[in-house]
């Protein structure tokens, strides 16, 4: 029997460790540092690690050595980007899933994976490199058309370092404030049309198995796609817009090829892998690659998934992807994401959470915790901005897993208001709308 350790403290967390549990080769599931939903979870155990990123290194390659942990999983994007992967190879510990540093550049650098991309005529939206904010100006100035332009952090930037402008003028007062927060090297890039969706594969090192559903992610924080970046609204698959036939063709025609280029130049992927795409007039074009699984979409994913999981990532890490025959399970799943209400801007903590037990009391809902932690009196309360994605699945296809998804909102929503006597919750009303449009 197998522990598995998994790094994070997001949904996305709780969503592959509750995946993991499932199989009966797995005796434990350690989060670190976790959530207050994942401390309750069946095998779940929360450790608390150092917040210091050296500190939580060292912190995590003692824990992986007292506690015998046969798989650990990274799950947010800043540890693979720092090293942790590279520090805990250093120490002996190779079963760690997630890519080392250099090819962690795939999302921590958009210059980076723009260049790899170029290299292997990947299509993708033609784009600029910017230095400063004058060089910026001037790529607007050159590049905006009528139709818009889009500003992209270089580095990482928690989902929100995109902005997305629908005029010259727009992306002139937006580049100011966008360089003052996410530094003066940007990418201006050319503003694609189309419906968004996401594809996840798993890397060996030598090619990539796709995880056979389309997502789509909602990053605005408003219904029609309007209001600031959030990292992510909700999310459900499998969407409409990509077939299984367009997954299998992005995993292996666009993914694929830039884990051997990767391995070419010594740096060789094994982890999750994320593409962003838009479906265009022209086909599909890349927006952006991350290197792990991306959140909310890994929790519908984890509800459509009927293999056993840590069977599939533990051929992967041997290098026997060839083996793996994953299975999927019928109709659709949906995930709501309930916010803090002022997210992605200042908002309160420790604000009481209600209804949870009720609405999972429904086949087929499941609830994962983000921002939220236990309290010795109040119970479970609200501890950051993106606190519960409400997941259920339905076999019957997503209208029905969607209106699973509301009926669950609207029950913890009133629940929890009721308790503090104000409204606890802000969620969008329009997640996988997109799907019920002919």
């Amino acid at each position: 029997m197998a522990k598995v350790l998994i790094i994070g403290s997001g949904g996305r967390e709780h969503a592959l460790g509750w995946k993991l549990a499932q199989s009966p080769h797995v005796e434990e599931v350690i989060y670190a540092p976790g959530n207050g939903g994942t401390e309750v979870e069946e095998k779940g155990r929360n450790v608390k690690i150092s917040k210091s990123s050296s500190q939580s290194f060292r912190d995590i390659a003692e824990l992986i050595a007292s506690e015998s942990i046969d798989l650990t999983i990274v799950g947010p994007e800043d540890p693979l980007a720092n090293g942790i992967v590279d520090y805990l190879n250093g120490k002996g510990y190779n079963r760690v899933f997630g890519p080392t540093m250099a090819p962690a550049k795939l999302e921590a650098d958009k210059f980076y994976s723009y260049q790899i991309m170029e290299e292997l005529g990947i299509q993708q939206a033609q784009s600029e490199f910017c230095y400063s904010t004058t060089e910026a100006i001037i790529a607007i100035t050159r590049m905006a058309t009528s139709k818009g332009i889009v500003i992209k952090a270089r580095g990482l930037a928690a989902g929100k370092g995109v902005v997305v402008c629908d005029s010259n003028n727009q992306a002139l007062e937006e580049i100011v404030k966008h360089t003052l927060k996410f530094g003066e090297d940007v990418l201006i890039a050319e503003r694609l049309f189309g419906q968004e969706f996401s594809v996840f594969g798993i890397s060996d090192g030598n090619q990539v198995y796709p995880i056979e559903i389309s997502l789509q992610d909602h990053k605005p924080q408003l219904d029609g796609d309007k209001g600031p970046n959030t990292g992510g609204m909700g999310a459900y698959g499998p969407a409409p817009i990509a077939s299984v036939d367009v997954v299998r063709d992005v995993a292996e025609n666009i993914m694929t090829p830039v884990v051997q280029r990767m391995k070419e130049r010594g740096e060789e992927y094994k982890g999750f892998l994320y593409a962003g795409m838009m479906m265009t007039k022209e086909g599909p074009k890349v927006i952006e690659f991350n290197v792990r699984f991306g959140d909310p979409e890994c929790q519908p994913a984890m509800m459509m998934i009927k293999s056993d999981f840590y069977e599939t990532l533990s051929l992967a890490m041997a290098g026997r992807l060839d083996e793996v025959d994953m299975e999927f399970n019928p109709g659709a799943s949906c995930c709501v994401v309930m916010a803090s209400v002022g997210y992605p801007g200042s908002y309160r903590k420790g604000l009481p959470i209600r209804g949870i037990e009720e609405v999972e009391s429904v086949e087929g809902v499941k609830v994962f915790h983000a921002g939220t932690a236990q309290h010795k009196h109040e119970g479970l309360i609200t501890s950051g901005g993106r606190v519960l994605g409400v997941t259920p699945y339905s076999p019957e296809g997503i209208k029905e897993a969607r209106e699973l998804a509301y009926s669950a909102t609207d029950v913890i929503q009133i629940a929890s208001s009721t308790s503090y006597r104000g409204t606890v919750f802000h969620f969008r009303r329009d997640i996988a709308s997109k799907a019920l449009e002919d």
